[in-house]
């Protein structure tokens, strides 16, 4: 499956300290689906430290839809330490 992550941002929880990634994600696997989960993962240095699950509903084809998880387990704080993160698809119908 192929989709495209743009436009991500590390951004703290309004209330908590927690930490929110937000962006955007495009359909452009050439297939419909009624939904699609997603897993975010960040690293420090190679390390994974935190991870979070995403669901998009009704991804149609050329779709670009946006989203916000929260990684609960982190605080903002860490932002700085960060260096990247995957995103890919685990499953879709």
């Amino acid at each position: 499956m192929r989709f495209t992550y743009t436009n991500i941002h590390f951004k703290k929880h309004e209330q908590e300290n927690w930490l929110l990634i937000t962006g955007e994600i495009t359909n452009d696997s050439g297939k419909n689906f009624s939904s699609v989960v997603f897993r975010i993962v960040v690293f420090i240095g190679n390390v994974p430290v935190g991870t979070a699950m995403l669901k998009i509903k009704n991804f149609p084809v050329g779709k670009t839809k946006t989203f916000e998880a929260r990684l609960g387990e982190l605080s903002f704080q860490i932002v700085p330490q960060i260096s990247r993160y995957d995103i890919y698809a685990e499953s879709a119908y």
